[in-house]
């Protein structure tokens, strides 16, 4: 479900069951330590939410990401996660594997690389009030990273074994995100 914000034009928020969710673009990562611009991150937010930063071209578009995201939040409502942390889980899914090393890898953050900041909780006030923090701390804000573009494609398609990428490669992108989506759900420990 997506909810619009009459506060803020062009402001979307999606629902997912019980939880709010805020996606941001960034258009560059401009730090030279990735660690220092997580603990930036971190200091914006709230108890009770939670935000997560991800390589921009590991997300196959808004759908894809959602999608991802809502199997890792039915994974920690069933305690069923990869990992004990959420946001682990949803880069392993994203990067279809259950190795660490390959998901930050694949999914991690990047200097000068595009970035998703994804805000959620069951409380939108919070969500709100992280996401104006946010856009006043990062001012190279940009949601056209967030979409299905060249880049991405290529990036995610390194992922899946040569005979497959041929046979995704002439279908159109829903059928290719809800493949990149049911691929996700089938990762185990």
């Amino acid at each position: 479900m997506i909810l619009s914000d009459p506060e803020i034009k062009n402001t979307k928020y999606y629902k997912l069951n019980d939880t709010f969710i805020c996606v941001m673009g960034l258009r560059s990562i401009e730090t030279s330590k990735i660690s220092d611009f997580i603990t930036r991150i971190q200091k914006l937010s709230f108890e009770g939410v939670s935000i997560q930063t991800i390589n921009a071209r590991a997300a196959y578009g808004i759908d894809h990401l959602l999608g991802v995201l809502k199997i890792t939040l039915e994974s920690q409502k069933r305690n069923l996660t990869l990992t004990m942390k959420p946001e682990m889980d949803l880069l392993l899914r994203l990067s279809l594997t259950n190795q660490i090393s390959l998901a930050l890898n694949h999914a991690g953050l990047k200097t000068n690389h595009p970035a998703i900041i994804i805000i959620y909780s069951t409380n939108k006030r919070k969500v709100y009030h992280i996401r104006k923090r946010i856009m006043k701390t990062f001012p190279n804000l940009d949601n056209s990273v967030i979409k299905i573009d060249k880049e991405s494609r290529d990036h995610i398609f390194r992922l899946i074994l040569a005979n497959k990428r041929n046979q995704l490669s002439h279908r159109d992108d829903n059928f290719i995100t809800q493949y990149l989506i049911e691929r996700s759900a089938l990762i185990i420990k």
